[in-house]
């Protein structure tokens, strides 16, 4: 049994970090709003949003303001 069967949010958190890794449009978070000590990673992505059972990517959506 590895580190991440024994512990889910490591498995998560690492493909998190793998996933920023590759992705251009990833921003960093504010400090405070980060999640996992791994800077680049999606967990503390500016365009990370919550939701009940996980996270959703909100990078390629366009904000309407006005």
């Amino acid at each position: 049994m590895t580190g991440s069967d024994r512990d889910p949010f490591l498995s998560v958190s690492l493909k998190a970090a793998e996933q920023a890794s590759r992705c251009g449009s990833f921003r960093p978070d504010v400090e405070e709003e980060w999640v996992t000590d791994e800077p680049l990673s999606c967990l503390n992505c500016y365009f990370r949003r919550w939701t009940s059972d996980s996270y959703h990517c909100m990078a390629s959506k366009t904000e309407i303001t006005g």
